[in-house]
């Protein structure tokens, strides 16, 4: 199968031209010319309301309609007979925030809530709060060597009045693939769902919602070359026992058109089906094809990058050290005489973007021994990284982390 060569790739991105080095495409992402160009053209053509009966008003219903299809498609539900509804929102911190708050209106009392140390705030924050509401809920605590929550300590947790389980499918400090299919398994012998937050995963690898059974799966779409968006799959038969936030006459028939207060954004779902149009140049044999290629394109680079980081003796890197299909390109560290602020801004002066700080995994630093103020450095690659830029982050930290 022939596929895009990297300087293809490159060239579709137009910020890159600039020379600027991006090395921060965890907390988000640049956007190829096909979703620029979508995004200028609804401007032009479409921009109007939605459900009227002329033309662009139709144009623009279809856009979200289509918009909806293709991240159906992303998530790898089922087209033929699909399993489940896609809620649009402005990120995925308010689309879990709408979710923990639609979910615990109709949970039982006594129930049960787990959620995992390791996770983004954006997964852990909306279902702590539901303490206040009078439901339980238990922190599934890391390994503080490793940083991974796993399964064998997830089981003593569950119990018959768990009700959620909420993790991360990676965390976007660690960069390791967590084993959800068999997170998901443990659950739903105790009936409980699971909430997965797939923010840091679905950049760099096909998402599988059927395949891995799990109940909810939401990321953003800013981080995955396209607008900023995110978008929350929810299988239909959780979303029919739900009330959504929408208004009051707003049919609560399990479509996501219940969970969207105000609707979606129009311009970012042209964005949105802009980025459709780029996997589909990226690998015309599927999307799924598409973002496998982005993972064979990142593994080498990941592994220089940790090479990079294990030859210097003053480093400590968090998550695991050797590059796997199942170690994904985001890659933070601490160096033990300098501080993370110094290192990024070292960076910066020679035109490289990399951050610095918790990253919204406060709760994980803590469990990790680190001081979350201070945090970690963090590297995060994508498929349009380049072995030039590469090279010259090497060039430019080298000596300042050897001293």
């Amino acid at each position: 199968m022939s596929f895009r060569s990297h300087s293809e790739i490159r060239a579709r991105f137009p910020a890159l031209a600039s020379g600027y080095v991006f090395m921060d495409n965890a907390g988000g992402s640049q956007v190829p010319v096909d979703v620029i160009d979508a995004t200028t053209r609804y401007f032009h053509e479409t921009y109007v309301q939605v459900g009227g009966d002329y033309p662009a008003s139709i144009a623009a219903t279809e856009n979200i309609r289509l918009a909806r299809e293709f991240l159906r498609q992303f998530f790898g539900d089922d087209l033929a007979e699909p399993r489940g509804e896609v809620i649009l929102g402005s990120s995925t911190t308010v689309l879990m925030n709408l979710l923990s708050d639609s979910i615990a209106n109709e949970l039982p009392a006594g129930a049960e809530i787990i959620v995992a140390e390791s996770g983004h705030e954006a997964n852990v924050g909306p279902w702590v709060r539901l303490e206040k509401r009078g439901f339980k809920v238990t922190i599934w605590p890391i390994d503080p060597e490793t940083g991974h929550c796993h399964p064998d300590t997830l089981a003593p947790l569950l119990t018959e009045q768990t009700a959620i389980v909420a993790l991360p499918h990676v965390s976007n400090l660690l960069g390791s693939v967590e084993d959800i299919e068999t997170v998901t398994k443990l659950a739903h012998k105790v009936g409980a769902q699971v909430v997965v937050d797939g923010v840091a995963f679905a950049p760099h690898l096909p998402l599988q919602v059927l395949g891995w059974g799990v109940d909810w799966y939401v990321f953003s779409t800013y981080k995955v070359f396209g607008p900023h968006m995110a978008a929350l799959w929810g299988r239909t038969e959780h979303l029919q026992k739900l009330n959504g936030p929408n208004h009051f006459f707003i049919p609560q028939d399990g479509t996501a058109y219940a969970f969207e207060p105000g609707g979606p954004s129009h311009e970012g779902c042209a964005g949105i089906r802009g980025l459709e149009r780029y996997l589909e140049w990226l690998a015309p044999t599927g999307k799924q094809a598409a973002m496998q290629r982005t993972a064979e394109i990142e593994l080498p680079l990941t592994a220089q990058v940790l090479a990079f980081l294990n030859s210097k003796p003053n480093i400590r890197v968090i998550g695991p050290s050797e590059a796997t299909s199942k170690r994904l390109p985001t890659i933070s560290f601490v160096h033990s005489g300098l501080s993370n602020a110094e290192i990024v801004a070292t960076a910066a002066a020679s035109g490289i973007g990399i951050k610095s700080g918790h990253f919204y995994s406060y709760r994980l630093c803590k469990g990790l021994g680190l001081n979350p103020e201070e945090g970690v450095t963090r590297i995060s690659l994508s498929h349009t990284t380049s072995q030039e830029e590469l090279d010259k982050l090497f060039d430019v930290l080298g000596p300042l982390l050897s001293a």
